[in-house]
């Protein structure tokens, strides 16, 4: 059993996660990320004993993040509200800044991928999560999250438009991602 942390690290951890927990909210949801993130921390309070060591506290709670968020869609979905998908998303606004050629090729690749591939690679890109701190935010196995990671890369590196925009042919691209030709047999 873990020993309930104190209100001074309660508070040093809210000062040090607050910003990331926000920003990673503010994405992915189209609910009041105020009090999205307000329900993170007070699971958090309220499952102080659950918590990990330090090193993992800032990955358990974009684990309890993810859950809120989904749950908060779900209920959106319900009462019927319009929600973006990833593709739309770039041109939701005439007041947003022109995407470069590049990160559209990249938006429209992520938008592509499965929703769990797409997580994964937010998670680590965006958010900066370490592949330790992944498995604890997916409440999976580190070496379970390494091959979700290694999978949802090699599944953006075989997006045909994000080979284009790097100048690479078909049959490189998927030598360097590990895929056999069909006429190839396995020994």
């Amino acid at each position: 059993m873990r020993r309930q942390i104190s209100a001074t690290e309660f508070e040093e951890l809210y000062r040090t996660t607050v910003r990331d927990l926000f920003a990673y909210v503010e994405r992915r949801s189209h609910g009041d990320a105020e009090d999205l993130v307000a329900e993170i921390y007070a699971v958090a309070w309220k499952r102080q004993a659950d918590l990990p060591t330090a090193m993992f506290r800032r990955a358990w709670l974009f684990g309890v993040a993810r859950i809120l968020v989904a749950a908060d869609a779900r209920h959106r979905a319900q009462e019927g509200a319009a929600h973006l998908s990833a593709a739309n998303l770039a041109a939701a606004s005439d007041t947003e800044v022109q995407e470069s050629d590049a990160a559209a090729v990249v938006r429209l690749a992520m938008a592509e991928l499965s929703a769990s591939d797409r997580e994964v690679l937010q998670l680590v890109e965006w958010e900066r999560l370490t592949a330790a701190e992944l498995a604890v935010t997916l409440g999976v196995r580190p070496g379970t999250a390494r091959v979700r990671l290694h999978r949802a890369r090699q599944a953006l590196a075989r997006s045909p438009r994000l080979r284009a925009l790097l100048g690479l042919d078909t049959a490189s691209t998927d030598e360097a991602a590990g895929a056999v030709a069909p006429d190839r047999e396995l020994a």
